[in-house]
């Protein structure tokens, strides 16, 4: 019966009284004995446009009878589908790119939905806009109060160097683009954000973007600068050191950021560091540079043969921004001997990655240019050149500390390059690169790492605020495309209709300035599931189906086959095979499953596997994996159901997307399954 009119459908799913009418009878004769049952089956074909059915059984004796129904959901054999080809273009570059489903697609069955260009020609903009980010951490420890006042610091110099960001900033406002990247484009994402474990991250982004508004403000810019370095300095503690929190003793590591940072703003703003400190700024640096010089004299065994390690090289990299004014002393200037003697001996694989940027960088200082340039030489031949990343190392991995930060280490060997080797343009624009594209599919983390990476590729390279770095020439369809924001290069432009356009499958942007373009170029559609060819970009996605076989030497997995179907009851292993080029942040895995199938593991919750933490829930039709971070490499998902009703079944697709970047998306083909009583 239809689930919304109480009418009898029986004869839409080929029930009929008549056998002759259908081929399937939809009354039964059948016998029990005293405390006996029997199992009937009912072979029906499901029509198209059913969306819920109530289904009815009723058994007859004599004058006798007794039934049961139950409200049913019919699952589609058709989906909405997203495909999408990530935009990357760099300087000087002109590139096409294709949907190729679309522009190689025959089927009869496609409807089509829309096609969505997306893409930023500057996102050096968006980057800017992460400086609230600076101001909204909720923690009170030393360096994010610090790092609050110098967010101020950078967003008063950025206004000031680039009078244009007003008109950015009123256009992003005007326009609605000042939403948190997990909220944009939520028509291209395969779930609700509501749907997924992110609410909580995107209001913190968007309580973020609330605040450009006080962020930019030039009366409120001036006020908050005052006020955070009036909170900053009452932080410091009578030895000159910084806790980490109040009331904990003064923290070294702590200091010594602090210590360092205030170096790299005093160099950087040079004659201009008096409208930001006050007069009593000399006497907190004397005090804060006691402090650290005094843990070196206590802590420093200078005995040691390894003395090119990282503590030692931070401290001597920290005290180069002030070692003018306040001359090394002590174990300091022991160190600072010692690490000059052992640099030009040191075999270059025995530094780390954060040694080797910063002691390029002191040794240039010290006078010892060979080996300087010996340790960038080997940075420089040790990078990896990626054509949608940019330059980058391999052996520059996140790890446990401040030294082992990925997207530290990297700003910090920008900045080594930029200013050793301020001539070699290309590699420093392509470092650059590597540091935005990072911004695309994830956030940026820490406050530490947010305000490291934003004065770096601000201080490096060539000038992404100029007006050259905004343009470029965007060719969709045949037709050239303009800028919606003349100001930042923000293109959106979207297609709804239902014939489909495969020239809106290809789209070719020239990149002249400085900068790069960066976006995705989206196809929607509905298409049977068993029809849905797939689809993958720097994401790659396969499923395989597995019947777990009895063995003499245990359960052992045999891949379904049409020479091995399954039968019901048997029990059956979902393997997902995903390999990524690249590490993301929020990902979801939406694995669709046949109605013959019944999960094993109904509970959703936190799993641990192959060193990937992700949440699992199972839902009516699907099993869903949200990832909060994942590295790039190659992850298996395995999860068990069984087969719990025979017939031929549509087992749809398994789709990832990356929510902060929807353009980072895959899924793999449709395919049926059967299932045999």
């Amino acid at each position: 019966m239809d689930a919304f009119t109480n009418e009898d459908i029986s004869e839409k799913f080929g029930l009929s009284t008549l056998t002759a009418v259908s081929g399937y009878n939809k009354e039964q004769a059948f016998s029990l004995n005293e405390n006996g049952n029997s199992a009937l089956t009912w072979k029906i074909k499901v029509p198209n446009n059913v969306s819920s059915i109530i289904l009815k059984v009723v058994a007859k004796a004599g004058k006798y009878s007794d039934g049961e129904q139950k409200a049913i959901p019919v699952l589609p054999n058709r989906m909405l589908v997203t495909d999408a080809v990530p935009i990357f273009v760099k300087e000087g570059e002109t590139k096409t790119f294709v949907l190729d489903n679309l522009k190689n697609t025959n089927s009869t069955t496609i409807s089509n939905v829309s096609n969505t260009l997306e893409l930023t020609t500057n996102p050096i903009w968006e980057i800017m806009f992460a400086l609230p980010s600076l101001k909204n951490d909720q923690n009170s420890s030393a360096d994010v109060v610090f790092n609050k006042w110098f967010a101020d610091v950078l967003a008063s110099e950025i206004f000031k160097a680039n009078p244009k960001l007003k008109t950015v900033f009123e256009e992003y406002q005007s326009k609605g683009l000042l939403t948190s990247n997990l909220e944009k484009n939520q028509e291209l994402k395969q779930l609700l954000l509501e749907e997924t474990p992110w609410v909580l991250e995107s209001k913190n982004e968007q309580e973020q973007m609330a605040k450009l508004a006080l962020l930019f403000d030039t009366n409120n810019m001036r006020n908050a600068i005052n006020q955070d370095w009036d909170d900053f300095k009452k932080l410091q503690n009578p030895d000159g050191g910084f806790s980490w929190y109040q009331g904990y003793p003064s923290s070294y590591g702590t200091s010594l950021y602090i210590l360092k940072n205030l170096g790299k703003i005093n160099v950087w703003l040079k004659d201009n560091v008096k409208d930001y400190q006050s007069s009593e700024q000399k006497e907190l640096v004397a005090k804060l540079i006691g402090y650290v010089d005094q843990e070196i004299n206590k802590y420093t065994d200078v005995k040691k043969e390894n003395v090119i390690n990282n503590w030692t090289l931070d401290y001597l990299d920290t005290r180069n921004y002030w070692e003018k004014q306040y001359p090394l002393k002590g174990k300091g200037a022991t160190l600072k001997s010692l690490v000059k003697q052992k640099a030009k001996t040191t075999k270059i694989t025995d530094f780390t990655f954060f040694g080797l940027h910063r002691t390029a960088l002191l040794m240039s200082d010290y006078g010892l240019k060979d080996v300087s340039d010996k340790l960038l030489n080997y940075l420089k031949e040790t990078s990896v050149d990626s054509k949608t990343q940019g330059i980058y190392w391999k052996q520059n991995l996140d790890d446990w500390g401040w030294f082992s930060s990925k997207v530290v280490n990297h700003a910090g060997a920008l900045e080594a390059f930029n200013k050793l080797k301020p001539n070699d343009q290309k590699f420093i624009e392509d470092m650059k690169i590597w540091l935005i594209t990072q911004k695309e599919v994830n956030s940026w983390g820490s406050s530490r790492g947010t305000s490291e990476v934003i004065f770096t590729i601000l201080n490096s390279g060539k000038s992404w605020t100029s007006a050259e770095s905004d343009k470029a020439t965007i060719i969709w369809g045949g037709k050239e495309l303009k800028p919606e924001t003349q100001a930042t290069g923000y293109v959106k432009s979207a297609v709804k209709t239902d014939v489909l356009e495969k020239n809106l499958a290809t789209v070719t942007v020239t990149k002249p300035g400085a900068g790069i373009v960066q976006g995705g170029l989206f196809w929607q559609y509905y298409e049977d599931l068993d029809k849905i060819k797939s689809s993958e970009n720097y994401i790659s996605l396969v499923k395989e189906l597995y019947k777990k076989v009895k063995t003499v030497n245990g359960e052992e997995l045999q891949k379904i086959s049409p020479d091995t179907p399954l039968k019901v009851g048997d029990k059956v292993t979902v393997r997902m095979i995903l390999n990524t080029d690249r590490a993301m942040e929020f990902i979801h895995i939406k694995d669709m499953r046949a109605a013959g199938f019944e999960p094993l593991n109904v509970l959703s919750g936190y799993q641990w596997n192959n060193s990937l933490g992700y949440y699992q829930s199972t839902k009516d039709a699907s099993t869903n994996f949200y990832i909060q971070y994942m590295p790039k490499g190659k992850y298996v998902f395995e999860y068990d159901y069984v087969a719990n009703a025979s017939g031929k079944f549509s087992n749809g697709i398994t789709t990832i997307q990356n929510y902060y970047a929807p353009q980072m998306n895959s899924h793999t083909k449709g395919s049926n399954v059967l299932i045999v009583e």
